[in-house]
C-alpha cells in the first residue's frame, strides 16, 4: 500500500495526458469587476514539429510554483537532479540524454560552461523570468544562430525585459520570505524613453539558512538531525536596453551580473554531520543582438557576447583530498545569421559562430570552435516541414602542447502535418544526429581526465500527435503524446584505476525509449470561475547497452526513473485562487550496477497555494502563499543529500 499514492497519481497522469503552456499562444481574456478570466490555447506546441512546452508567469502563479526546480517538474520528459535546499545545485536530464545534452538559453543566447559541461539552474529564481521554454530537437525557426542547433534539448529562459513586458508595467517589486531563514527581495524596473527606446533592469537578494531537519536511518535505528553548513547569500542584476533604431531594425543589448558565497553542506554521513566547505561563484556576461530586414525577403541577424566566470572552492576539513581550489573561465562568441524568404512558404537560412574558451586550471586549455548551419524550412497552412545541416570544427590546446581537433557534420529533419482543415489534430516527426565534445574536466583534470576522449554521440527520432478543441462549450483542452526512441554512442563514465585515481573512458552506449503526454484542460463554470487540470506524464526505459554479455545489460541507469509525473487542479474565482497539485517519480538506482543498497524509493510530493490580486487604480498587488510537501515526506532526489520535508513560501508584489 505504500507506493498505492504513487500510482493513483501517475496513472491520472498517463490517462488525462494534460500538457504545459507554450509561448506564442492566442490569449482570449475577459475583464470582469473582481477577477481577470484568461483562456490559454497552446497554439504552438500543438502546430511545432519538435516537442515544446513553456510555462509563463501566470503558469507559475496558477500552478503554485515556488521555485526553479518547481516549474522544471511541470515539464513532461525532464529528470531533475536536485541536491536539496534554496542553494543546492539542480541540473536537468532530458529523456535520460544526460544533463551535458541539455543546453539553456538566457534571452535568446546560450550559456555556457566549458569546465563541467553543466548549467547550475539554482542560479536563475521565478521571479525574474517571463517565461521559460523547453525544446526537444530543432524549434521550427530557423533564423537562429548555428550554436542554438547544438545540443538534443535546449531550455529557453526569458527574462523580464521591456519586449517581453505589458505595457502598462513600468515596474515591479516584491518581497519573499519562507522556511528556514529564506528571504528575498526583488525589482524590475521598465522606462520607455519615446518611442524607440525601452531601458530596463532587475535586481534580487537571496538568504537562506537551509537547516531544515530530516530523519536519519541506520537500519532500525532512527534520529532527528538538521542539515548543517548550509547557509547561502546570493544575487544577481541585469540591465538592459531594447532599441528600435530604424522600422526594420532592432537592437537588444544586456549586462548581467551573477554572486553567490554559500556553505556546502555536503553528504549526510552516520555518526557525524560536520563539514566545512564553501564556494564562491561569480559571473558576469555581457550580450548584444541586432535584427534588421532587408527588403521583402532578407532578414539578418548579429549576436555577440563577453562571459567571465569565477569559482573558488574552500574545504576547512580535507581528508587526503583537495583543500582548495579556484578556477576561471573566459568566452568570447560572435554570431551572423542570414535568412531568405523568396515566398512565403519557403525560407532558407545561414549562420556561422565562432567561441572562444579557455579556462585557468593546471594545463590552461583552451577551445575554439567554428559553427556553420544551413538550414530550410517549408511552412503551409497544414504542412511545416524543415530540414538542417550543422558542421562544427573544433580545436583545442593545452600548456602540455598537444593538440586536438573535430570535425563534423550533423543533420536533422522534423514536420509537422494537420490531418483535416476542421480540426486542430496535427501529426509530426523529427529526426537529428548531434555529439557532445568532453568537458575540460574530462579531458585534462588532474588524475581523471584523459584526453584521448572522443565525443559521445547522440541519435534522436520522435513521433508524436497533438490536438486542441475548437468549439466545446464552456470547455477547452490540448493534449500532446510522443514517443521517442534515443541512442547515445562513446557514452563518457569514470572508471576507477585505484582508490585514489580514476579515468575517464568512452566504454558506455544508452539506447531508450519513452512516451511523453501533456495536456490542459479549462472548464468555465461561469464568468467569474475556472476550474484548469494541468498533468505531465513520462514513461521512459533508458538501458545500458554496453556489453550483451554483461550482467548490467538492460539496466536502467543511474538516477533516471521509469515514471515521472505532475498533476494540478486550480481553481480562479474573484475571492481567493486556489490550487493543489503532486508530483513525483518512481524508484531510481543511484549506480548502474543496481547494487543492494542503492536504490532510491520513489516518492509523491503533496502542495497547495493560495493567492489573489487587488486592483488599485494603475497599481496591482498580489499576495501570495505556497506550502510545498504537505504530508511532510522525506526522500532524496540524490542518495544521501535529503530533500526538504514540509515547508512554506510567501510573497507580496507590487506592479505599476
Amino acid at each position: 500500500m505504500k507506493h498505492l499514492h504513487v500510482f493513483i497519481a501517475a496513472l491520472c497522469s498517463f490517462t488525462t495526458s494534460v500538457h504545459a503552456q507554450v509561448a506564442g499562444r492566442d490569449t482570449a481574456a475577459v475583464m470582469i469587476d473582481g477577477v481577470d478570466v484568461t483562456a490559454t490555447y497552446a497554439e504552438r506546441a500543438i502546430t511545432a514539429s519538435v516537442p515544446q512546452q513553456t510555462i509563463d508567469t501566470d503558469d507559475m502563479l496558477r500552478l503554485g510554483i515556488a521555485s526553479m526546480a518547481d516549474a522544471l517538474k511541470h515539464l513532461s520528459g525532464i529528470t531533475v537532479r536536485d541536491y536539496g535546499g534554496a542553494g543546492g545545485m539542480k541540473t536537468i536530464s532530458v529523456r535520460g540524454l544526460g544533463s551535458r545534452h541539455t543546453a539553456v538559453a538566457y534571452d535568446g543566447i546560450l550559456l555556457n560552461d566549458c569546465q563541467t559541461g553543466e548549467i547550475d539552474l539554482s542560479r536563475y529564481s521565478i521571479e525574474g523570468i517571463s517565461s521559460m521554454t523547453l525544446g526537444i530537437g530543432d524549434d521550427d525557426n530557423i533564423f537562429m544562430p548555428a550554436r542554438n542547433m547544438t545540443a538534443a534539448a535546449t531550455l529557453y529562459i526569458n527574462p523580464f525585459s521591456g519586449k517581453n513586458r505589458q505595457p502598462l508595467t513600468n515596474g515591479v517589486a516584491g518581497l519573499a520570505t519562507g522556511a528556514w531563514g529564506m528571504i528575498q527581495p526583488y525589482a524590475y524596473l521598465n522606462k520607455s524613453i519615446g518611442n524607440n527606446l525601452n531601458i530596463h533592469a532587475t535586481g534580487e537578494y537571496l538568504h537562506a539558512d537551509n537547516n531544515y531537519p530530516f530523519t536519519l536511518t541506520n537500519i532500525e535505528l532512527k534520529t532527528s538531525e538538521r542539515r548543517t553548513n548550509s547557509k547561502m547569500n546570493s544575487g544577481h542584476a541585469e540591465a538592459g536596453i531594447d532599441w528600435q533604431i530604424a522600422p526594420a531594425t532592432n537592437m537588444t543589448a544586456m549586462v548581467y551580473y551573477y554572486d553567490n558565497d554559500r556553505q556546502l553542506p555536503g553528504i549526510v554521513r552516520l555518526y557525524t554531520n560536520e563539514n566545512d566547505e564553501t564556494l564562491h561563484d561569480r559571473n558576469i556576461f555581457a550580450q548584444l543582438s541586432l535584427r534588421s530586414d532587408v527588403g521583402k525577403a532578407w532578414r539578418l541577424m548579429a549576436n555577440g557576447k563577453w562571459n567571465w566566470a569565477s569559482t573558488r572552492y574552500h574545504n576547512g576539513m580535507p581528508t587526503g583530498g583537495i583543500s582548495s581550489a579556484s578556477y576561471l573561465q573566459r568566452e568570447w562568441y560572435g554570431s551572423m545569421t542570414a535568412m531568405y524568404s523568396p515566398t512565403q512558404w519557403l525560407s532558407a537560412s545561414y549562420s556561422t559562430d565562432i567561441i572562444a574558451n579557455s579556462l585557468n586550471t593546471q594545463s590552461n586549455p583552451s577551445r575554439t570552435t567554428w559553427l556553420q548551419a544551413l538550414a530550410a524550412k517549408i511552412g503551409t497552412p497544414r504542412l511545416t516541414a524543415t530540414a538542417r545541416l550543422l558542421r562544427s570544427d573544433i580545436y583545442d590546446s593545452h600548456d602540455n602542447g598537444e593538440r586536438h581537433s573535430e570535425h563534423r557534420f550533423s543533420p536533422s529533419v522534423s514536420l509537422s502535418y494537420r490531418i483535416a482543415s476542421s480540426e486542430m489534430i496535427y501529426v509530426r516527426a523529427m529526426w537529428k544526429e548531434i555529439f557532445r565534445m568532453p568537458t575540460f574536466n574530462e579531458l585534462y583534470y588532474y588524475h581523471i581526465g584523459s584526453t584521448s576522449l572522443t565525443p559521445e554521440k547522440t541519435s534522436q527520432m520522435n513521433v508524436g500527435i497533438t490536438w486542441q478543441s475548437q468549439k466545446m462549450g464552456r470547455l477547452t483542452a490540448s493534449i500532446t503524446t510522443d514517443i521517442y526512441i534515443n541512442k547515445v554512442k562513446d557514452k563518457i563514465v569514470a572508471i576507477p584505476f585505484n582508490m585514489f585515481i580514476w579515468r575517464m573512458t568512452n566504454i558506455a552506449e544508452v539506447r531508450s525509449v519513452g512516451v511523453d503526454a501533456n495536456a490542459d484542460i479549462c472548464f468555465s463554470i461561469n464568468n467569474r470561475q475556472q476550474m484548469m487540470l494541468s498533468q505531465n506524464y513520462t514513461w521512459q526505459r533508458v538501458e545500458n547497452h554496453t556489453n550483451s554479455s554483461s550482467p548490467y545489460y538492460g539496466n536502467q541507469i543511474a538516477y533516471t526513473p521509469e515514471h515521472t509525473f505532475a498533476t494540478t487542479l486550480t481553481w480562479t474565482n474573484p475571492w481567493v485562487c486556489l490550487s493543489v497539485s503532486i508530483d513525483g517519480m518512481s524508484h531510481r538506482w543511484t549506480t548502474n550496477e543496481h547494487s543492494n543498497g542503492t536504490r532510491l524509493a520513489g516518492f509523491a510530493e503533496l502542495g497547495a497555494s493560495a493567492y489573489r490580486d487587488f486592483h488599485m487604480g494603475n497599481v496591482t498587488l498580489t499576495a501570495r502563499v505556497v506550502a510545498q510537501n504537505l504530508l511532510d515526506k522525506q526522500y532524496d532526489i540524490v542518495a544521501h543529500y535529503p530533500m526538504p520535508g514540509r515547508a512554506w513560501k510567501a510573497s507580496i508584489e507590487v506592479r505599476f
